[in-house]
Parts: structure tokens; sequence; C-alpha cells
């Protein structure tokens, strides 16, 4: 195998272990203060159109949306009869939901004043507290866009519109982030970490799936 073809494989293990630095992180002194620091800057953000697009932004992170989004996504690569984007989009978005609840179950840190919070969907309740380490809304807004991201690069036929395209998504990601500190939700360590991890496993599920074909073990070779 070419080193271009271990490149996501590199890519996997650099976010993992920068994902690990962060874990550690929200252990000690260094993590608590840079949680505080930014939940300073955080209150003192009182713009009322600026605390509205934190809050449009969080929505666009919510289980209810990123679902519709996976949904619509699923149905145009099935329509299209494309299957190997319909696997590779489906084991990225349900595996990611997978690796950062057993995360958040490995880790068990308490939210932001220790509040007590669990999974919804679609005003359901499930008894399954939900922790605060990875954000489940900021890995779940990630995964998506990045996936979003890589689309717009393989079937983008114009530099100019995969640009355009990046740097929104882009844009999104952060802006989903962010809104999970400015409300409250969440500690800054918790969207880092779960913006890390998204990469680390969007980078493993891209050596998974498009490895070279003459390795007989790689998935749809």
């Amino acid at each position: 195998m070419n080193t271009k073809s271990k490149t996501p494989l590199i890519g996997a293990g650099i976010f993992l272990f920068l994902f690990i630095v962060v874990a550690l992180l929200t252990t000690g002194t260094q993590g608590f203060l840079l949680d505080e620091n930014v939940a300073y800057w955080a209150d003192q953000q009182t713009n009322a159109v600026f605390l509205k697009l934190m809050e449009i932004a969080s929505v666009l992170g919510s289980s209810e949306m990123i679902l519709l989004i996976t949904i619509i996504i699923g149905i145009v690569f099935i329509v299209k009869g494309n299957w190997r984007h319909f696997f590779f989009f489906f084991v990225l978005s349900v595996g990611g939901v997978v690796v950062n609840l057993g995360l958040k179950m490995l880790i068990h840190r308490a939210r932001p004043g220790d509040e007590i919070s669990y999974i919804e969907l679609f005003d359901f309740n499930f008894e399954l507290q939900s922790y605060s380490f990875p954000s489940g809304h900021t890995m779940r807004a990630t995964i998506l866009f990045l996936f979003l991201i890589y689309v717009a690069f393989y079937f983008g036929k114009r530099m100019y519109m995969q640009i355009i395209a990046y740097v929104i998504y882009t844009i999104i990601i952060v802006f989903v982030a962010l809104s999970r500190v400015v409300l409250e939700a969440h500690f800054f360590t918790d969207v880092l970490g779960a913006i890390i991890i998204s990469f680390a496993w969007f980078f493993l599920c891209i050596y998974l799936f498009y490895k070279p074909k003459r390795a007989s073990y790689s998935l749809f070779s």
C-alpha cells in the first residue's frame, strides 16, 4: 500500500491522538481554565442577532434536523443507485452516533452546572442520560457536513462552487459548535473534542471504503 493510500489512516491516527489530548485536558486544571475562559466570553455575548444565530445553529445540529437531512441524502443515493456512497454515508453517520454514545458512557463527564440531560428525539425523551463529552450536537453536525464537503469535492465540477460549499459547511460546523457553548449546553472542550473525533472517524471511514482494490479485504473492492 503506497503512502497516498495510507493518508486517511494517518489522518485518523493524528486526530485520534489529538482527541486523547483534549480528553485528558478535561480532567486537569488547564482544561478547566480553558473552559472557564471561553464560558466567560460566551456570557458577555448579549447581542440579540448573534444569540438568535446561535439558536438557529443549535437547531441545525439537533437530532431531528440531522435525521431528516440524513434520510433525504440516503434516499437520493438509493434513487440514483449509488450504493457505494449510500453505505459509506450510512456507516459514517450511524457509526458516528454509536462512537459518540460510547465515548459519553466511557468518560461520564457531567454537563455545565451538573445538569442532567436525557436523549430526545421528536419530543420523545429516552431514559438514557446524555453526558457532556464529546458534544453530540457538534459531532452529528460535523460528520454530516464533512460528508457534504466530501460530496462537493467528489461530484463538484467547478472549483469555485466547491470552495463556496467548503466555506459554507465549515461555517455551519463552527457555528453549531459555538452555539453549544454560548447556550451553556456544553463546555468548550466538549465541542472541541467532538470536532476532532469526528475528523478521526471520517478519515477512518474513508480509509475503510476506499482502499486500493488489490487489497482483498477492502470494503466494496
